[in-house]
């Protein structure tokens, strides 16, 4: 049978544990930013949905609220695009 890969031809590259920790941090760091950001888009959700529900109880509370939701997602927009323009975020496959 014939093989399709020759495998002796090349070497791998050397793996070292510093390099598959640095990966590992990597990884964690991509997770937790997601998560908070996750997060932050829920709360702005959340103080939202409160401004629409105290409404008749309070007006002036929801228009608060709401007015917060909405700084609070203009300014998310302007970190997340800085944030990305300094190369913070590198979009590749996750494996």
């Amino acid at each position: 049978m014939k093989q399709t890969c020759e495998y002796e031809r090349f070497d791998p590259p050397a793996l070292t544990e510093k390099m598959l920790r640095r990966e590992l941090e990597r990884r964690e760091r991509r997770r937790q930013t997601v998560l908070l950001a996750a997060a932050g888009a829920l709360l702005e959700a959340l103080f939202v949905l409160l401004g629409l529900l105290c409404w008749d109880a309070a007006p002036i509370l929801s228009v608060g609220c709401v007015c917060f939701a909405v700084v609070s997602a203009a300014g998310s927009g302007a970190i997340t695009i800085v944030y990305t323009q300094k190369g913070g975020v590198r979009c590749a496959a996750v494996r």
